[in-house]
């Protein structure tokens, strides 16, 4: 049977009204959701953390976080004044900086320092704040984050420890370190970590936990140059409780 031109052109006419509805619809409900928590905004024209003074000579990068709470107003306190210890360096291995996500009620926040030890030696540190919009922006505490994903510190050593086992075999590949180095009584001796979670801190990341956590890098077999600021970030789950 055929069909005439009138009606396929009704017809593409129909679908193309119906799209154009649903796009509508979910364009007027992400902006409804958006909006649901802009009025924890002290500003509304930013986002919810923005790089409020940037010292060019040390790359350092000092954030406000933009949640009209009395925990923000005094965090934001403290930061611009730690910022500004940064003011007169002239070089990046003395710097703060930060990440920071946002995904839909959970902002997340992470300071990045970086540091010369004693023998010169190029250290990493870190510092996370997640706050939960659904609560008036509180802050989380770290049982509150690992509630969250029904997790325990014993499974996030354990898993954290899965992936410094590639970390490891991977340094054995590259010969990085010798194979005589085996990976709890030499490598790991080598981290200098008797718990990871002893030093974590909790981030989220587009529902992701990830934990930032600090151990040795230094070795005699000069691991300094295998290691980045990346392995010092571990993705643990994107499982939340329901």
């Amino acid at each position: 049977m055929k069909i005439g031109k009138f009606e396929i052109s009704r017809k593409l006419f129909i679908t193309l009204i119906i799209v154009v509805v649903l796009a509508i619809t979910a364009l007027i409900i992400k902006i409804t959701y958006i909006n649901k928590y802009n009025k924890y905004k002290i500003d509304d024209n930013q986002e919810f953390v923005y790089t409020y003074k940037t010292y060019n000579n040390s790359n350092t990068d000092i954030p406000f976080v933009n949640i009209d709470s009395d925990f923000a107003k005094n965090l934001n306190d403290q930061v611009q004044k730690l910022g500004e210890t940064y003011k007169d360096s002239n070089t990046s291995n003395n710097s703060m900086s930060y990440r920071y996500n946002n995904k839909d009620n959970i902002v997340s926040l992470v300071f990045i320092f970086k540091s010369l030890d004693t023998n010169n030696n190029l250290i990493f540190d870190f510092k996370t704040y997640v706050f939960d919009l659904k609560e008036d922006g509180k802050p989380l505490t770290n049982d509150e984050i690992l509630d969250k994903f029904g997790i325990t510190e014993e499974e996030i050593n354990k898993e954290i420890e899965l992936q410094m086992v590639k970390k490891y075999d991977d340094e054995i590949n590259k010969k990085v370190i010798p194979g005589t180095c085996n990976f709890k009584d030499c490598y790991m001796a080598l981290r200098n970590v008797n718990k990871f979670t002893d030093n974590a801190h909790y981030y989220i990341e587009d529902g992701w936990l990830v934990v930032y956590t600090t151990y040795n890098a230094y070795s005699q077999y000069n691991e300094q140059s295998y290691f980045s600021r990346d392995d010092f970030k571990f993705y643990i789950t994107n499982v939340m409780k329901k």
